[in-house]
């Protein structure tokens, strides 16, 4: 798992945005008017859940970019799949809404 997601952060200009895009929206003359998180939970293995779908998207983009063996890649999604016959499957990710006005 820490080699596939130190891989996939490669597909971001600031995996860590969230964490000072308020102060950089202040520095640049902005008012954060609110924040709110927007929270995806997948407690359990579903083909059709966010999580698995973007896996397989995950898996693909670290092969194409030499940063994992697609059988590497392969084992992990084989891992997730297992993880969810065994009920041990969980998932979750914040996303971050920003309004900001001048």
């Amino acid at each position: 798992m820490q080699r596939m997601l130190a891989a996939w952060l490669r597909r971001f200009a600031d995996p860590y945005l969230p964490r000072t895009l308020a102060g950089q929206l202040r520095a640049a003359g902005f008012r954060v008017d609110h924040i709110e998180v927007l929270v995806l939970l997948n407690p359990e293995y579903d083909p059709d859940a966010y999580s698995v779908a973007n896996s397989e998207i995950m898996a693909d983009f670290v092969v194409a970019q030499g940063g994992l063996t697609r059988e590497a890649a392969d084992a992990w999604l084989a891992d997730l799949r297992q993880l969810g016959r065994h009920r041990r499957y969980f998932f979750s990710l914040n996303r971050y809404l920003f309004l900001a006005s001048r």
